[in-house]
């Protein structure tokens, strides 16, 4: 099983993917972290990098990103969120393309105004007191319905996450995929 989570800023991709780390033993790879859970077959692989309050793979390039979702793929399950790659199909949508209904799109259903409370508290806690630029945070949120409806006509599997309980919601489908 593969997730890939879209989400604009604040949405709450990076919690998710600090949620699936702490279901199990956690061990920390390069630009990636392996979950071991006691209940699995196989791991889970959350890519990117989780140093800061944000997270992703938003410091990775997208071959980089397609490297490690092909390489991790042959050893189990794959979680990856960005705040760039939730807008667009692009080379990393091409590379989901093998592994078909295995490739699930989960899209969070966050309400965008509590996207911007939660950019903006996050920047005032990094002393960020400069306004911001809510507009910027919109046009991602039409970008990525854009998105989702392009990835449904497709038939691609598309699933909409909801806020109240994503990293729940996103390991189920992980439990769905290890009895598979």
């Amino acid at each position: 099983m593969l997730v890939k989570l879209h989400g604009t800023s604040g949405s709450g991709k990076s919690t998710v993917a600090r949620h699936l780390m702490s279901l199990g033993l956690c061990d920390p790879l390069d630009n990636a972290y392996q979950v071991t859970i006691l209940a699995f077959n196989r791991p889970i692989y959350v890519l990117g990098t989780y140093n800061s309050q944000c997270g992703g793979c938003d410091t990775l390039t997208a071959g980089q990103q397609i490297d490690l979702i092909h390489h991790y793929a042959q050893k189990g399950h794959v979680f990856y969120e960005g705040l760039l790659g939730s807008e667009y199909y692009g080379k990393l949508g091409v590379a989901s393309e093998p592994y078909g209904n295995r490739h699930v799109f989960a899209f969070l259903d966050t309400p965008i105004e509590l996207c911007i409370e939660r950019v903006k508290a996050r920047r005032l806690a990094k002393g960020n007191a400069k306004p911001l630029n809510e507009e910027n945070t919109r046009n991602r949120v039409r970008k990525i319905e854009t998105l989702k409806r392009k990835l449904y006509q497709q038939g691609r599997t598309v699933v909409t996450i909801g806020h109240h309980n994503a990293g729940g919601e996103v390991f189920a489908l992980f439990c769905e995929g290890d009895r598979a």
